[in-house]
């Protein structure tokens, strides 16, 4: 096993794996997977961001379509905060991955959306009125004001 910035990563049976510290269990290391876990790195380490509060690649049903988001923070009361959509960096942001987050967020609620692909982050605020581009994530303590 192999420490690359701080990530665990192994070869299994010839394909390589990374740690996922949310799920506690190794997962195939793809770009896009790479792009996720130093995402989910982020949130622990800068904004703060408690393990137990992340979810990661768990299903949800929009009208009666099967999707699966990427990272969802919770609240300490359970309600959605943040929703992030990654993508691999080969991937441009741009309004199909919007629209992708924004089918998310019929369901979930969050009070903030991140699309993420390791070069570029789109960070928006939902208010009651719209939902407004900023520069960047509070930490989670601001997030939860």
């Amino acid at each position: 096993m192999e420490l690359n910035n701080g990530f665990r990563i192994r070869t299994r049976e010839g394909k390589k794996e990374i740690f996922d510290p949310v799920r506690c269990r190794f997962v195939a290391l793809t770009e896009e997977e790479m792009v996720r876990q130093a995402y989910i790195k982020y949130l622990i380490e800068e904004l703060h961001i408690p393990k137990i509060a992340i979810s990661v690649e768990k299903k949800i049903t929009y009208n009666t379509l099967t999707k699966r988001y990427d990272i969802v923070v919770a609240k300490p009361d359970g309600t959605i905060l943040l929703v992030v959509e990654c993508k691999a960096s080969s991937i441009a942001l741009n309004e199909n991955t919007l629209s992708q987050i924004a089918v998310y967020n019929v369901e979930l609620q969050a009070k903030y959306l991140v699309l993420f692909n390791g070069k570029q982050q789109l960070v928006f605020q939902n208010t009651p009125h719209h939902c407004m581009l900023i520069p960047e994530l509070p930490t989670y303590n601001e997030m939860l004001l």
